[in-house]
């Protein structure tokens, strides 16, 4: 029985290659027919060894294989756009990644055991779409995020064809499709705003999501019935919601607070059921004192209990947290509300990625079209 190998490239990202492998094991534990070759690029801050090497033990049909480095950008690009530095690193990334997957399926087609039959590439890997059809393979998209953000990504070429540039704040409202109400100017991803490679980062991105033969999401209908619907019906390629991929059987971070974990669970196990607002703003998603305060308003005036995990950024630190919030605010909140809060590097310097998040797990009732959900890289909240 001939096998089907797919090969998998992920961003170079710990939140990224955690959500891709998920993907994967998913898809094996489908079909005893698959394996999986997964390429991992060395990340330009941090090091994933300590997931990705347990990863090959732990799943024999996924082989990892590690991709040389390449020079990456100055962190002057950084500072002045995380998204295009990251996209400058893809583009770097093509030469070697051509000549890898070339042996890849030249050395399945030479066994005869298997044969490559796909590639599944990150949203910030699109660039290797041309890769994918030299070999004539087909090419899917994994988007780690939802399909509010994909309704937004496809907005941007059509923007384009009508000579419009970055956003900026004093802009009306936008109308994209999937989305029943107009969307606040304020709420979109900072890259929209972006005049130092940001916008065009995501324009050049957006522009090769229709080349693909399919979008898989990390979503599903009942959080986003009508961005869920609107894929359905469109002329855009089909899209497969996936979601959630979560790794609940993860490896303890091991920055992680023990005995502020334990205090957690508690909490949360004494809260009524389906209760909890759960607030975490991603590997990026640092704030300063007036959008903390912002935030911590919104909660108040909602009356829902919540579970913040608040990262400040530099040179705040934690006891000044009270200062940053309104006056009276812990007070009034009682035991309605948990803040884990953990100061990091800002979402604009450099920082080992993942470092603070709370490392929990959320059993969750979901009641279809009550949700807010916030996409902290990108700074953006989705009603859906």
């Amino acid at each position: 029985m001939e096998k089907a190998e797919l090969i998998f490239i992920p961003a170079p990202g710990i939140g990224h290659l955690v959500s891709t492998v998920e993907l994967a094991k998913r898809l094996l534990h489908r079909d005893d027919r698959i394996s999986v070759t997964l390429l991992s690029m060395k990340a330009p801050f941090g090091s994933v060894d300590a997931y990705t090497k347990p990863l090959t033990a732990a799943e024999p049909r996924i082989r990892l294989v590690d991709l040389p480095p390449v020079t990456h950008p100055s962190l002057d690009l950084f500072i002045k756009s995380p998204e295009a530095y990251i996209y400058s690193i893809m583009e770097a990334q093509i030469p070697q990644l051509r000549k890898t997957v070339t042996d890849i399926v030249s050395s399945c087609s030479a066994s005869g055991s298997s044969r490559v039959v796909g590639l599944v590439l990150d949203f910030f890997c699109v660039p290797m779409i041309d890769i994918a059809n030299e070999l004539e393979l087909p090419c899917y998209m994994f988007l780690t995020t939802n399909s509010g953000f994909l309704s937004l990504m496809m907005e941007l070429p059509i923007r384009h064809g009508q000579n419009m540039p970055e956003v900026e704040s004093t802009d009306p409202e936008f109308l994209i499709p999937g989305f029943v109400n107009p969307v606040p100017v304020n709420v979109l991803p900072s890259p929209m705003f972006n005049k130092f490679g940001g916008y065009t980062a995501y324009l050049k991105l957006a522009q090769r999501f229709k080349d693909t033969k399919g979008i898989i999401i990390n979503t599903f209908e009942e959080l986003e019935p009508c961005a869920v619907e609107y894929f359905t019906n469109s002329r855009h390629p089909p899209i497969y919601p996936v979601g959630p991929v979560l790794d609940l059987n993860g490896q303890p971070n091991p920055d992680l607070d023990i005995a502020q974990r334990e205090k957690i669970m508690k909490w949360l196990d004494d809260q009524p059921q389906s209760s909890v607002v759960f607030l975490c703003f991603g590997s990026m998603g640092s704030f300063e004192p007036p959008q903390v305060r912002e935030i911590a308003l919104g909660l108040e005036q909602s009356g829902y209990r919540f579970l913040w995990s608040l990262r400040l950024s530099p040179p705040n630190n934690k006891d000044a947290l009270e200062d940053m919030l309104p006056e009276g605010f812990l007070e009034r909140i009682g035991e309605k509300g948990m803040i884990y809060m953990r100061v990091g590097a800002t979402s604009r310097g450099s920082g080992s990625q993942g470092n603070w998040r709370v490392c929990i797990s959320l059993r969750m009732e979901l009641d279809s079209g009550k949700f807010m959900v916030w996409s902290a890289n990108c700074d953006m909240a989705y009603v859906c």
